[in-house]
Formats: C-alpha cells, sequence, structure tokens
C-alpha cells in the first residue's frame, strides 16, 4: 500500500522490542493475562514516542561531572497541566493509563465512541464526552490502541476541532496498529495532526477488520471475549 500521502504526519515506532511483542498479542492463543502484560510493554513504548512528539523547550543542566548538557523538556515535565489525554473508550482507556503512568499530572478526558458492529459500514456512534474546560489551549494526546477504518478516531478528532475548538496541529494521535485505509481517511480530513504508531498492518477485509491483525483490542485487554 502507497503511503506517501500520509508519511508527512505519520511515525511508526522503530524499536527491536516491537517484534517479539507483536507475536505475543497477535496469536489468538494469548490468554487475557498475557495479552495485558505484552499489550502494557508495547504501550510504554509507544505513550513515551508519543509525547515526544508534543511541544519542547531547550533546557540546561548541569552534570555529575559539573559539565553543562544542552538539552530540552518536554511541555509534560514543565507544564503537564497543559497537556489533555484523550481516550477513545473503551479501549482507548488501556492506552490513556500507559500515557498517565509517564505523566501523572496530566489532564484527561474521555469520548464515548464505538462503532456500530451490526451495520455493513461499521459507522461510528458518539455517545458521551467528558473534557477539561479550556481545553481547546491545550496540547492533547488522543489515545485509541487500533485504527481500522477511522469512523471512531474521524467522529474524535471532529469532537476536539470544531466543538472544542483544538488547534489540529497540536493533537497527536496515538495507535499501537493501524491500516493503510484509516491513515488515509484521517489524513485527509486532518492533514495537520501528528499520528505515531507501532505498526501499519496490510488492510482491512470486508467485515472491516484490521488483518492480519489481533482481534478486538478492548475485548481481549478487558477480558470480555
Amino acid at each position: 500500500n502507497d503511503l506517501r500521502g500520509v508519511q508527512p504526519i505519520l511515525t511508526v515506532l522503530q524499536s527491536k522490542a516491537i517484534g517479539s511483542l507483536f507475536t505475543k498479542i497477535r496469536d489468538k492463543d494469548t490468554t487475557s493475562i498475557e495479552f495485558v502484560s505484552y499489550s502494557k510493554r508495547l504501550m510504554r513504548l509507544l505513550a513515551e514516542e508519543a509525547i515526544a512528539h508534543l511541544p519542547t523547550t531547550p533546557h540546561t543542566v548541569t552534570t555529575p561531572t559539573s559539565s553543562p548538557y544542552h538539552g530540552h523538556l518536554s511541555i509534560t515535565d514543565t507544564n503537564p497541566s497543559s497537556v489533555c489525554a484523550v481516550s477513545i473508550i473503551r479501549a482507548g482507556d488501556s492506552l490513556l493509563e500507559s500515557v498517565r503512568e509517564i505523566v501523572p499530572g496530566v489532564r484527561v478526558g474521555k469520548l464515548w465512541i464505538q462503532r456500530n458492529e451490526s451495520s455493513e459500514g461499521k459507522e461510528a456512534v458518539h455517545s458521551c464526552t467528558k473534557l477539561p474546560k479550556g481545553v481547546g489551549d491545550m496540547d492533547v494526546l488522543l489515545c485509541d490502541p487500533m485504527l481500522a477504518t477511522g469512523g471512531s478516531s474521524i467522529a474524535a478528532l471532529r469532537i476536539l476541532v470544531e466543538e472544542y475548538n483544538v488547534d489540529q496541529k497540536r493533537i497527536v494521535f496515538a495507535n499501537v496498529i493501524c491500516c493503510p485505509e484509516g491513515l488515509e481517511a484521517v489524513s485527509k480530513e486532518f492533514p495537520e495532526i501528528k499520528i505515531v504508531t507501532c505498526w501499519v498492518d496490510e488492510e482491512l477485509n470486508e467485515d472491516k477488520y484490521i488483518v492480519p491483525g489481533l482481534g478486538d483490542y478492548g475485548d481481549r485487554f478487558f477480558n470480555t471475549v
């Protein structure tokens, strides 16, 4: 699949650890306990990478050898309350917790959006929104482990951008696994956000599921299979 159209906004995580972690969470015989353990390890890597795409400021420190080191700090270090991590419930809550483990002071928002599994188009259905006051002036880290058709992600982004006036350029969308169809759909409507993912799979099948995929992330993580 040709991803040239989304490459300017797409970052695929590079780590040798990813291969073995994905092998475990893709396996249909992996237990829920194992799935949680391996996916948490994966989401910690993803969360760190996604956070690194938020704004930074130069910062100089003195090392134990009395030498200066000219580095930088993330906005999550200098002003964590100006960042809102927004989860698309339910699966998004798993990734949200990985973010909160790294940045305990981050603000939190929730969007209840689920795709209608009984329909052919699997369109997104929005039920509830809970976002902190002033979210329109914050940097936003959108959390959802799977980007398939893009329906739920686009619905969430529309709420953030159109209803709450969040600047596209200040949104980082983190997902564990995605596919070209979803990437294309999201980037076409929101060409200025940043997307950070661990893996781009081959395609959607006729039932709108990512293949080879890993099943329903939320069901497997929360043991509701």
